[in-house]
């Protein structure tokens, strides 16, 4: 029986794994950087307000 004319096989999955892989750290990375954009603006928008009282 011919396993490797059924499906992906055994390279599909891997391709599989490393694309979701990837994917889920650049998804990641993203939602990092985009806190830490949050953060500094919410520091500078504090900042601001202590100034002016």
């Amino acid at each position: 029986m011919n396993r490797s004319s059924k499906g992906f096989g055994l390279a599909g999955v891997i391709a599989t794994v490393l694309i979701l892989a990837v994917s889920a750290v650049m998804s990641s990375s993203a939602n990092s950087a985009e806190l830490q954009i949050n953060s500094d603006k919410h520091k500078q928008v504090a900042m601001q307000q202590q100034t002016k009282i």
